[in-house]
């Protein structure tokens, strides 16, 4: 066994030694902990000492040396006596770990016991102040089965601003947990390796060259997403304007504590909501560094808004009274004027070259286009701009904008399906409204597609709409959603990408004012969609996609941008190590929350899209009965599903209920969303969609979907095709799902 634990470590070792060969040494044991060091190789076996590590808990919890398991050695850490599932073993790394580096984290972890279920799920967490707040981070999540040593292995890169680094292990957080899931586990052979990156291709033509002459490419990211080099690079050389992915939107930039203080120490001030900029700091000073503009994204949406902003004394009691129009206009106006000045006095250098104003303020399936009041974290889809504002909070939005935006800063209107008739002239409308006062400069096409969805005609049209106001059109949150990364798959994407952007460069040279391309992430691995709807793979490498859009135009080079990496110098460094506390310590934060979810995905691409459903010829007959398809995806903290209804005989689609369940889905609360929903037919009408129609409601670990609008299917004219993805309402991650079960009922009876 010690033989085992000495090959363990020559082979972390070999994996750093090429990138330290001329910086071996070894760090002499401290008294508290004893972290021997190979270059940046951070290797604990818990022969010698803890090194450091100790209880998350209270005084009761125990986390000791114990030679009554080990995966190799004599030793291991037996972490015992834990009262609450964030119980666990933590270990301060601040001194060994180097900002800004990416690390492959690995530790092996075994349970024991009879009275224990077979499997259980573990985490392997990163902490860390980014000082203001805690950060809790996951690098891995794995179910680990009793009796058997298992390896939690993940990379993540430390960022440069972090202060008072931890590394922990805990069980799945529950929000009733028994006492199953306050068992003993043990660890063993700790390893922090630095990563070995992949390179970027330096020798392939610049996106922002190829296409300098039509209009500027830009690339979206996550702090999380630029943190490695090679990002950085990518971004540097390919892009002439960065979005943060979600770190400029509200609920990044409002400041629960900071709001509270202001309003207790200033007699009640109910209209002045604080803001800082901690979550996009790595992002705004990559920018400044590297010189690259900015798009702020976003200022208002219903989406990502906490629902205590709109709050009588910003209460986070769900059942708070909402505050009169008064006083949310004046909270409007005073966040925005709070956001551009930060801005201005923390990043003057930083060119924001436009603001996404407003954020998908339409419903195309209510009366007056606009969404229902509400909370949205109640009711996903619902406005508390509506609840509390109503609809002229688009207007206000845009005039304080115009009021406080840096000088020369675009402001955008920005939406998705922006190409469908009915939602584009929702759309049209409020920009012919803003753009009779002059408060907007431009429309923001987020183009999110599917493989057979939209159309290019549809996409032209809606382009040649937006055109007449006059006003500026960007493709904002650009990408092409492909779960398959077969040869013939990523052609077919590649073919797809070309006609697109081929259409684009073709309306700008016919007159069309578009001034912008930019691209929803950085790579496939780290894209909101998951599988593989960029132009660059998981490794950074140019696909098929990208080649196929740069063919037969000639670039035109512009200076070549070498990214710089300026380690951060905390501006606050706290004195006392936060409290951790249970109801605050999330398994898991969910890395891209984009702004969107694109519409269904229809199987044959129409030249004209109806909005109405068509007129049955048949009624349903005995033995007609629905046959439902389901694919299943674990996204990690979401689960993404597809279900395809055809028929046999003729059925009424409002009779149909499907219900779901796994093992794995546990009985806390989830969020549940309809993305699509769309009837894909081989007669006419051929595409109908369904949106508005769907419901999915995850109660007591069952899924049930069911259809409200008596709508006629026919065998063989086509199917019903649903999108849907659920998630816990706490983002914590699902880990393993297994043991799907799906029944269907046709009126009321089991038919499948």
């Amino acid at each position: 066994m010690f033989f085992k634990k000495l090959v363990a470590l020559a082979m972390a070792v070999a994996i750093v030694i090429p990138m330290n060969v001329n910086n071996i040494q070894k760090v002499e044991a401290e008294t508290t902990k004893e972290a021997v060091t190979y270059g940046n190789l951070i290797y604990h076996d818990y022969e010698a000492s803890t090194y450091g590590w100790g209880p998350r808990g209270d005084n009761a919890e125990v986390v000791a040396q114990s030679t009554e398991e080990a995966y190799s050695g004599l030793n291991s850490l037996k972490i015992s006596n834990r009262s609450k599932t964030w119980h666990g073993a933590t270990c301060d790394m601040t001194t060994e770990l180097t900002l800004g580096e990416t690390y492959v984290f690995g530790i092996y972890l075994k349970y024991i016991g009879s009275s224990y279920s077979s499997t259980q799920k573990f985490s392997l967490q990163l902490q860390y102040n980014d000082g203001v707040n805690d950060q809790y981070k996951t690098i891995k999540t794995l179910a680990v089965t009793k009796d058997q040593w298992t390896l939690l292995q993940g990379e993540y890169t430390i960022p440069t601003d972090a202060v008072n680094v931890k590394v922990y292990v805990e069980t799945e957080w529950k929000s009733s947990p028994t006492t199953q899931d306050f068992l003993d586990f043990y660890i063993d052979d700790f390893t922090a390796t630095p990563a070995t990156l992949p390179q970027i291709q330096k020798d392939i033509p610049s996106l922002k060259d190829v296409f300098s002459s039509y209009f500027f490419v830009g690339g979206a990211a996550t702090a999380s997403e630029i943190a490695p080099a090679p990002a950085k690079e990518l971004v540097a050389k390919h892009y002439n304007s960065l979005t943060p992915g979600n770190e400029l939107k509200p609920d990044s930039v409002l400041d629960y504590a900071a709001t509270i203080a202001y309003m207790e120490a200033n007699g009640g001030n109910q209209v002045n909501p604080q803001v800082n900029l901690r979550a996009a700091k790595t992002l705004l000073e990559y920018a400044k560094a590297n010189n690259i503009p900015v798009r702020g994204h976003t200022l208002v949406w219903h989406s990502q808004t906490p629902d205590w902003f709109f709050k009588v004394n910003y209460s986070t009691d769900a059942n708070a009274a909402w505050v009169s129009k008064e006083v949310m206009l004046q909270r409007l106006e005073n966040y925005i004027k709070n956001v551009m000045g930060l801005i201005a006095s923390t990043y003057p250098t930083v060119k924001f070259y436009a603001w996404d104003v407003v954020n998908e303020a339409v419903d195309p399936n209510t009366a007056t286009g606009m969404r229902n009041p509400g909370s949205n974290s109640v009711t996903a889809g619902n406005s508390p701009w509506m609840q509390t504002i109503g609809e002229e909070y688009i207007q206000k939005a845009f005039e304080y904008a115009r009021k406080y935006a840096p000088a020369g800063c675009k402001l955008f209107y920005n939406d998705y399906n922006e190409y469908e008739d009915k939602k584009s002239a929702f759309i049209f409308n409020i920009l012919k409204g803003l753009k009779e006062k002059g408060l907007i400069d431009g429309m923001g096409m987020q183009s999110h597609w599917v493989m057979e969805y939209p159309s290019i005609s549809m996409f032209e049209t809606a382009v040649r709409k937006y055109n007449t106001l006059g006003l500026e059109i960007q493709l904002t949150e650009l990408d092409m959603k492909q779960p398959d990364n077969s040869t013939t798959a990523l052609a077919a994407q590649a073919n797809r990408y070309k006609l697109l952007m081929n259409k684009v460069i073709s309306l700008k040279k016919e007159g069309m004012n578009i001034t912008g391309v930019i691209f929803w992430g950085v790579t496939d691995k780290t894209s909101w969609l998951g599988g593989y709807p960029l132009l660059f793979d998981g490794n950074y490498q140019a696909k098929p996609a990208y080649y196929s859009i740069i063919e037969g135009i000639t670039p035109t080079v512009t200076p070549t941008v070498t990214p710089t990496v300026t380690p951060i110098t905390p501006t606050v460094t706290p004195t006392v190590t936060p409290t951790v506390t249970p109801t605050v310590t999330p398994s898991i934060t969910p890395t891209v929350t984009p702004t969107v979810t694109p519409t269904v995905t229809p199987s044959i691409t129409p030249t004209v899209t109806p909005t109405v459903t068509p007129t049955p010829t048949t009624i349903p007959v005995e033995g007609s009965k629905p046959i439902v398809a389901v694919t299943t995806k674990n996204n990690g903290n979401t689960i993404s599903q597809q279900y395809t209804i055809s028929a046999v005989g003729t059925i009424d689609l409002s009779k149909v209920s499907i219900e779901f369940t796994a093992d794995g889905i546990n009985n806390q609360a989830h969020n549940v969303w309809v993305d699509n929903a769309a009837l894909q037919l081989t007669v006419e009408p051929w595409y109908t969609p369904l949106n508005g129609n769907v419901s999915g409601q995850l109660t007591n670990q069952k899924l049930v979907v069911s259809i409200s609008k008596s709508t006629m299917l026919s065998e063989g004219t086509g199917k019903l095709v649903i999108d849907l993805r659920f998630a816990k309402i706490d983002w914590s991650a699902f880990g393993t799902i297994s043991n799907f079960v799906v029944k269907v009922y046709y009126n009321g009876v089991q038919v499948q």
